[in-house]
């Protein structure tokens, strides 16, 4: 490996998490983009595979067996052609880690056929398997994760242009460039499958209703609610969840068009 260029081994990974204050029996909603990372100190080939690995290793290291993990899922399947859903085998449309992830032992996967997140750890059945049949409505996932205590949003390879609870925000601020559409199919339920009608908070199909989270995360950075750690060729940014999602709220409040592309229109 002495000729061989890296951007950063495990050691570096460990040590990101620990400047970014996460801690024993803490929980994480991880987001990420791997391919930013760069490239991982390792005979492996597959890099973003080492890093995938490397990220999860560190994480249960550091939390421990009281802490849990939630990665986004995202396969919105009742939008498309064949409109089922098997949270044990459809893939998600996010990226690779969530792939890898849900590949893991272990690993409990929420029944949303549009938003799902699958889960690791003591709480995450609580959290996942008990939502109503509406992506960002009362009782959804998103929701339920204010349930778990000392949950934080970890971006990896993202900036500052990642919401996570972005358009449950625009529900509850009852949004006027989206709407409640009813989407219609099958879901496999513990080995059965279930016809059913799920609710999704649509968007009107306009460049001005584009989701975009960069003006609310760099307002949260700005008012010191991130940390952030450089990692490789990337940048890690960590922020209370529940705290992250008080601030959006307020300053939504006084204007629902920051989480879009905008101008406002009138509908």
């Amino acid at each position: 490996m002495k000729n061989e260029k890296y951007d950063f081994d495990y050691h570096n990974v460990q040590s990101c998490f620990e400047k970014l204050g996460l801690k024993k029996n803490d929980s994480i909603f991880l987001s990420t983009n791997m391919g930013f990372l760069g490239y991982p100190k390792s005979k492996n080939k597959n890099k973003i595979l080492v890093s995938s690995k490397w990220i999860l290793s560190a994480i249960k290291n550091i939390i421990g067996k009281k802490g849990n993990i939630f990665v986004p899922t995202y396969s919105y399947s009742f939008t498309k052609k064949i409109k089922k859903f098997d949270p044990l085998k459809t893939k998600a449309d996010i990226g690779y880690f969530p792939n890898f992830f849900l590949k893991q032992k272990n690993i409990i996967r929420s029944f949303d056929p549009m938003m799902s997140i699958a889960g690791f750890g003591p709480d995450v059945k609580n959290v996942l398997l008990k939502i109503s049949n509406n992506s960002f409505g009362d009782n959804c996932t998103l929701e339920r994760l204010f349930k778990i205590k000392s949950l934080k949003c970890c971006h990896i390879g993202l900036g500052f242009n990642w919401l996570p609870f972005v358009h449950y925000l625009d529900k509850k601020n009852n949004v006027p460039f989206r709407f409640d559409k009813i989407f219609k199919g099958h879901i496999k339920i513990n080995g059965v499958q279930k016809k059913i009608n799920w609710t999704y908070f649509s968007r009107y199909l306009r460049k001005e209703t584009v989701s975009n989270g960069y003006i609310i995360s760099s307002r949260a950075n700005k008012s010191n609610l991130y940390l952030s750690s450089n990692l490789g060729k990337s940048i890690v940014y960590i922020i209370d969840y529940k705290k992250f999602y008080q601030f959006a709220l307020k300053i939504t409040k006084k204007n629902k068009w920051l989480t879009v592309n905008g101008p406002k229109f009138k509908i």
